[in-house]
């Protein structure tokens, strides 16, 4: 009988022979293929596409947000729908208080 047989490569580092499985050499810890794949997605993870979001880019960043793999649908709905309202009360508050500061300048045009 033929047992199903793993197939087994060479670490890229160390030549250790490692299980096509693997993600990482079990001898020197460089990432395989599978692992390569895996660390490819960093900039998915919410530890990097929040901030984005909310610090960083603000709306700018909704393409990251909607191309991640770990975040549901309602949860990026909900993003989106936060991102546009935090950025249109930013662009509000910016009007305003511009508004505020050219009041008097405005007002001293009138007197001329």
């Amino acid at each position: 009988m033929n047992d199903p047989v793993t197939p087994q490569l060479a670490c890229r580092r160390c030549k250790t022979a490692i299980d096509a499985s693997d993600n990482y050499c079990r001898q020197c810890g460089t990432p395989t293929a599978v692992g390569e794949t895996a660390l490819a997605a960093w900039w998915e993870g919410p530890w990097v596409v929040l901030p984005l979001l909310f610090v960083v880019l603000g709306p700018l960043a909704l393409p990251l947000l909607w191309r991640s793999r770990r975040f549901t649908r309602p949860w990026k709905i909900a993003l989106s729908v936060v991102v546009v309202v935090v950025t249109l009360y930013a662009v509000w508050q910016v009007w305003y208080t511009l508004n505020q500061l050219l009041e008097p300048l405005l007002q001293l045009d009138k007197l001329h």
